[in-house]
């Protein structure tokens, strides 16, 4: 096929695209005049879990960590929460964060391009209390299973077995509701080994 084929099936095109594209808009019209079961748009946002439990807090972590949703994230949080690290065989202080601390965390991890991060819950998650606690607070133990955030060549991990990390939940009555409680992470801590 020389050059001149081309330009004889190009004005063919030419001529045959303005009925293609009517058709396709027949057709784009009567389609969407029967059932409504798709949604054309951006993809859907995740769905976070009312917040009704310790454990159901914990999944709406681990949706809103990987999606990298600050939002969401900080919605998870008391305003007095506390996070602690500490080295076991030294038992000194790693690291303490606040609210104001997860907060940039979580907004770091958002405006990174790069950044992919994997958070993976135990199947199981056994919800106690502390007798050290304040009443009402709720205690989960271990309940990430592996942690991984990839941002380039950096790969930073907690794998399982390396730490013992707790969770101390708060129950905060619902505003729209007097007779629901939602729960926020109140405090967590690490024991690095």
């Amino acid at each position: 096929m020389g050059i001149g084929s081309s330009l004889v099936r190009s004005r063919a095109l030419r001529s045959v695209l303005p009925l293609g594209l009517a058709i396709a808009v027949c057709v784009a019209v009567v389609a969407g005049c029967g059932k409504k079961d798709k949604i054309v748009g951006p993809p859907a946002t995740p769905r976070y879990p009312a917040l009704t439990s310790p454990e159901l807090v914990l999944v709406a972590l681990r949706t809103a960590y990987t999606g990298k949703d600050s939002t969401e994230y900080k919605l998870l949080f008391d305003q007095d929460y506390l996070g602690t690290s500490v080295a076991l065989r030294t038992q000194s202080p790693i690291d303490t964060l606040t609210f104001a601390d997860e907060a940039q965390h979580i907004a770091a991890l958002a405006r990174s391009t790069t950044a992919i991060v994997e958070l993976q819950l135990t199947p199981t998650m056994t919800r106690s209390r502390d007798p050290g606690d304040p009443p009402g607070w709720a205690l989960i133990q271990n309940p990430i299973y592996g942690l991984t955030i990839y941002d380039g060549p950096n790969v930073y991990g907690v794998g399982v077995g390396s730490e013992t990390i707790e969770f101390r939940f708060i129950p905060t009555p619902d505003s729209t509701s007097p007779t629901d409680t939602t729960w926020k992470i109140i405090r967590w801590s690490e024991i690095a080994y």
